[in-house]
């Protein structure tokens, strides 16, 4: 995978302490700019209230303690709406249904709806009041507009999916984040042609491109148990192929390899084959397609394998020859196969 890195450990832990210790939270965009961040607040949001070790062991006891006194979602999420609604009145805020109506029109993220509440106010408010508002207009939006998810609660989603492929229940990932792919996919606009473009309406705790080749890494493997998995896989790549176009060359190979494995996961070899000869055929000096049907080809997964094909599909490669043979260890994968 060709994965995009803002270096993510170090940028965090800087946001994460700046909520904590600074007159100002990095929740807010303010402090993201000045932290050289481009995440969406509620990400950070997320991460104050609970960060993972690596950033906790950047920080004192005392800014630990301090967390624990913080408004959090999970917090915001065990008040009643009632009780929501009354807070936010007490700050002079209408959280009532009909007037969140009014500021949902034309926006995807609930927390700026929180930043305008804030704007519209002209007494200053504390740190902590901030974090509430915004994290109110987040769990009001789950309630009032359960079928119409918020930016904010697609990057739950994506999270949860994350735990699920952690704990290796990659099929259940593949089934949450085939539902996130289905909102997405509608906001990204044509002229959008490259992931980055695409950060601009998926702006939550990852990158776009990250993402997409973790969900299809996913969804082949969970098609080694559920080949329903495989279709899903399938029908984004498609998507994905014909939205990307301007894509670097390894991005495409990729989507094009795991497009061809899912098709033999999912049963359709002749499909499969023939993608993966195209790979080789347009590109005989890369070593992704052989190796990825060389791979199909000798894999009892699809039926009695082919070793004799396998192998002579390495010994092409190797002849050619690829020029990226050692990164996809093609000497061992040809050793192996004749063993």
């Amino acid at each position: 995978k060709y994965k995009k890195c803002c270096s993510e450990a170090d940028t965090t832990a800087t946001a994460t302490k700046a909520a904590i210790v600074t007159p100002g939270n990095a929740a807010h965009p303010a402090i993201n700019e000045r932290a050289g961040l481009s995440v969406h607040p509620y990400s950070i949001a997320k991460i104050v209230a609970n960060p993972p070790p690596n950033i906790l062991a950047k920080l004192s006891k005392r800014d630990i303690a301090a967390l624990k006194d913080k408004w959090s979602s999970a917090k915001v999420a065990l008040l009643e709406t009632d009780e929501i609604v009354s807070r936010l009145k007490k700050l002079g805020i209408d959280g009532s249904h009909a007037s969140f109506a009014n500021l949902t029109s034309g926006r995807s993220s609930a927390w700026s709806i929180g930043n305008t509440w804030i704007d519209g106010r002209s007494a200053q408010l504390g740190v902590d009041e901030e974090d509430f508002i915004c994290l109110s207009a987040c769990e009001l939006w789950k309630r009032y507009y359960p079928g119409r998810p918020s930016m904010e609660m697609l990057d739950d989603w994506v999270t949860e999916g994350y735990g699920l492929s952690e704990s290796r229940k990659e099929v259940e990932a593949v089934e949450i984040w085939l539902r996130v792919w289905e909102y997405v996919r509608p906001r990204i606009e044509p002229h959008m042609t490259t992931f980055a473009a695409a950060d601009a309406v998926f702006h939550i705790s990852q990158f776009f491109g990250n993402w997409i080749q973790d969900f299809t890494t996913d969804a082949r493997n969970a098609a080694i148990r559920e080949s329903k998995c495989a279709e899903m896989g399938i029908q984004v790549i498609h998507e994905v192929l014909a939205q990307f176009v301007d894509e670097d060359l390894d991005t495409i190979l990729y989507f094009r390899c795991e497009l061809g494995a899912l098709l033999f996961h999912a049963g359709r070899f002749k499909e499969g084959e023939a993608i993966l000869q195209s790979v080789i055929s347009e590109y005989p000096d890369r070593s992704r397609g052989y190796a990825e049907l060389a791979r199909a080809m000798g894999c009892p997964t699809h039926g009695t394998p082919d070793f004799p094909r396998a192998i002579s599909i390495l010994e092409q490669a190797l002849a050619y020859p690829v020029v990226d043979a050692t990164d996809y260890d093609l000497k061992f994968r040809l050793d192996t196969l004749r063993d």
